[in-house]
């Protein structure tokens, strides 16, 4: 009888291990408050592309310390998982989310101009507001 309730256990195990999302989805992200929160996808293997990126967050900066200080930034390894859930080719790319809505998303390569002119316009208008 206990061998049975082992077999069991382990075939119970074996089964749901190999269930996975076959979307390939990652859960979105999701934040505390209400705030618009900027996420960066770094891709560090390719820095010609994100030198426009680290270019336009320095001048971001300047601008919106706040917003900047809380970055969330992901790795090329962490950041794949959110490419299908968010529409995003490949990185860098930069997202403001706000209550699980994209608010801007920019990636590839990009000018670092519009860059900033796409997440300060959006920044801008929830000081506003």
């Amino acid at each position: 009888m206990k061998g049975l309730s082992l077999i069991f256990v382990a075939s119970f195990l074996f089964l749901t291990a190999s269930c996975n999302d076959s979307a390939g989805k990652a859960e979105p992200l999701i934040f505390e408050d209400d705030n618009m929160q900027i996420v960066f996808l770094s891709n560090e293997s390719d820095n010609r592309h994100e030198a426009a990126y680290y270019d336009a967050i320095i001048e971001l900066k300047k601008e919106f310390p706040a917003e900047i200080n809380n970055m969330v930034v992901f790795t090329a390894a962490n950041a794949k998982k959110y490419y299908s859930t968010y529409d995003i080719d490949n990185s860098p790319a930069i997202l403001v989310i706000q209550q699980d809505k994209v608010m801007a998303k920019i990636n590839g390569s990009v000018p670092k101009d519009q860059i900033v002119g796409s997440v300060s316009k959006i920044l801008s208008y929830d000081l506003i507001n």
